[in-house]
């Protein structure tokens, strides 16, 4: 299968705008209080889910260019991604937080670009693909993912975790690096809907770092 520039630019582009995310954990690690961080993550996810809310009826109030086939009719990833940087400033002490938000922005990223190329190369198809999905990205991984992505999330999450030390101990840092990847490479189902990754990510691991601090 031929290398598909369009899609994997398009690709990148939804990946950049991920990672602009960045900014809420930095501000929060070095310059923001707890209690502020929370309510301005309130009024993100609030406005998230107005923004997903008028977009589901029909009525999108900002560019869907990179939002993919399998979000048809469901709620977005930046609203899961914006709740789990809510839940984790909330549940978790501001290093975990930190961190655990950093492996969704990152770790998931780099994986995600790295799977669109690994797949795009193999040919093999989505499972939005096979469910029917009409034009834009028709390429993701499938679950669960091959080793090499679990690796290199294990590591991105890892070499991320390292850099909170010594406020997390290597067994956290372990720990939650293995949270983020059980998060990432397998599908979380509660009956019949499967939890989005940029919702189970940052919670999964910031839980297990919690356990392995305590």
């Amino acid at each position: 299968m031929p290398f598909d520039r369009p899609l994997f630019v398009k690709e990148l582009g939804r990946k950049a705008f991920h990672t602009a995310g960045c900014v809420i954990p930095a501000a929060y690690y070095f310059l923001v209080a707890r209690d502020v961080m929370i309510v301005v993550l309130a009024v993100c996810v609030l406005g998230a889910g107005f923004l997903e809310y008028m977009r589901l009826k029909g009525r999108d109030l900002y560019p869907t260019m990179f939002m993919r086939p399998s979000e048809e009719g469901r709620l977005g990833g930046y609203f899961y991604a914006a709740l789990s940087m809510f839940l984790a400033v909330l549940l978790f002490s501001k290093a975990v937080a930190a961190a655990a938000i950093l492996f969704l922005i990152f770790g998931d990223s780099i994986t995600g670009l790295a799977g669109a190329v690994l797949f795009m190369y193999t040919g093999r198809k989505s499972v939005a693909a096979r469910d029917g999905a009409q034009g834009g990205l028709v390429y993701a991984v499938t679950h669960p993912k091959p080793l090499p992505l679990m690796l290199l999330m294990f590591a991105l999450c890892a070499g991320i975790g390292l850099l909170f030390h010594p406020g997390l101990s290597n067994a956290a840092v372990v720990a939650g690096a293995l949270g983020a990847v059980i998060a990432d490479a397998f599908p979380w189902r509660v009956g019949p809907y499967t939890i989005d990754d940029n919702l189970s990510i940052p919670l999964l691991a910031g839980a297990l770092m919690t356990l392995a601090t305590g």
